[in-house]
């Protein structure tokens, strides 16, 4: 296997639980510090270890809230900031370890996550169940360059091009473009419809991004259609190619 495979599969491929994104809002309880006297004492506990705003409890991945035997998962989150145009929280995974009293939780790593969000009057609430999808997670991605591929992608929902004579396209992809943006149209695809930004490692002249997009056609969490979006040096964000995602 070549090394631009070996990358495409572990894009494409489902995040382990740590890494993977909190699951949808509706089905987590989010803890805040500021009633961390409801919290459980675990959460409780993370709370007086860290600097985090928020905890996420959430079942895990084809589990049901309510179910039992089952760990959940721990999501740790920062408090809201803005920078110009981005409203933005970082966001990690948490496990519990140890027994009895000594039970605790602790990052499983040192990756952090930012969720990120165009910024309008006032940046949106996290986990808001009026726009739970607000916030797009993001790896490795600046703010500028978040700013520059939501641009891209509302240029993609409309009916203009995205996409220049450097980065041809294939029929394909014109393809799957309309059948998201008929999901926009119709309902079936909530804005702002991607929901996370992977940077690819690329070179200082061509930076390379993913941006995963729900399969409207596919409603279960894992069909994704993958966007590839390059940036050559002095010259536009541009769609290089769109795969599927299992």
């Amino acid at each position: 296997m070549t090394p631009t495979l070996a990358l495409l599969t572990l894009l494409l491929a489902p995040p382990p639980p740590s890494a993977a994104a909190p699951a949808a809002a509706t089905s987590c309880q989010t803890f805040t510090r500021a009633a961390a006297a409801a919290a459980p004492p675990l959460v409780r506990g993370w709370f007086a270890d860290s600097a985090d705003e928020r905890v996420l409890v959430c079942p895990q991945p084809g589990q049901p809230a309510t179910s039992e035997g089952a760990a959940p998962l721990f999501w740790g989150e920062g408090s809201v900031i803005r920078q110009g145009e981005v409203c933005s929280y970082i966001s990690h995974a948490l496990t519990a370890v140890g027994s009895d009293a000594a039970r605790r939780l602790r990052r499983v790593d040192r990756t952090e996550a930012v969720a990120m969000a165009l910024a309008g009057k006032e940046c949106p609430a996290p986990h808001d169940q009026a726009a739970p999808s607000a916030y797009v997670m993001t790896y490795d991605v600046s703010r500028a360059a978040f700013v520059a591929l939501m641009e891209l992608w509302s240029r993609l929902k409309g009916h203009g091009s995205a996409t220049s004579a450097a980065a041809p396209v294939a029929a394909s992809t014109t393809a799957i473009l309309a059948r998201l943006r008929a999901a926009i149209e119709d309902g079936r695809l909530q804005a702002p419809g991607v929901t996370r930004i992977v940077r690819v490692p690329g070179s200082a002249l061509r930076r390379r991004y993913a941006l995963f997009v729900k399969d409207p056609d596919r409603p279960a969490q894992s069909g994704m259609y993958v966007i590839y979006v390059q940036k050559r040096l002095r010259g536009p964000y541009e769609v290089s190619d769109i795969a599927e995602s299992n």
